[in-house]
């Protein structure tokens, strides 16, 4: 079993050597073959996009360079509970195992497998809920008429008067003027509306 450490410490006078002892410790109880560690002082408070060891293990584990990731607990992972589910997923989809000293969890049984279970439906709800927030927020700018990106957003009734006037045989160019959008947009909207209707039938 190829195994490696995770250590994070806000400051560099916390219990880094707690953490690498308990760390040891369990290493040599269960017979594993350590081949690496990772380890960083960097805030609690950060974010694990701004962890570059924690990056590294996980660019590592998709790299297929060890089977299992022990750390001493939990927090040690993430500075919120999405940090750490999401990173917990992402270990899982490269097939590592995760084991936290803290509270003997360990995702490779199936007390752990529950857990990874419950980790992948809380995944699945926060992509959810993030991309109903963003379809929300771009149907309320788009009633406004406001910015995404880097262009305007149509309003829904400039989208419904492009899709008519190009039924009643007006030319892209023509649709342009009348409604006063750009070329790329009035392409779009008809090649959106033609997927839609090919669905529905």
């Amino acid at each position: 079993m190829r195994v490696v450490s995770y250590k994070r410490i806000s400051t560099a006078k916390q219990e880094l050597d707690n953490q690498s002892d308990s760390i040891e410790k369990q290493i040599e109880l269960f017979g594993w073959n350590k081949v690496g560690e990772y380890q960083e002082v960097i805030s609690g408070m950060k974010s694990r996009d701004t962890r570059p060891q924690l990056r590294q293990l996980l660019a590592d584990a998709r790299k297929h360079k060890f089977d299992r990731v022990i750390v001493f607990e939990l927090s040690r992972l993430g500075r919120s509970v999405v940090d750490v589910i999401n990173t917990i997923h992402e270990l899982e989809e490269c097939g590592v195992h995760l084991f936290v000293i803290s509270n003997a969890l360990d995702t490779s049984t199936s007390q752990g497998k529950l857990f990874s279970y419950f980790v992948n439906i809380f995944n699945s709800m926060e992509r959810e809920m993030m991309l109903n927030r963003q379809s929300e927020s771009i149907k309320r700018l788009r009633e406004k008429g406001a910015k995404w990106g880097n262009g305007n957003l149509i309003s829904q009734d400039k989208r419904d008067r492009i899709v008519l006037l190009r039924s009643q045989g007006l030319s892209y160019r023509g649709i342009v003027k009348e409604v006063e959008v750009s070329l790329g947009s009035v392409q779009h909207v008809l090649k959106t509306h033609q997927e839609v209707d090919t669905s529905v039938q």
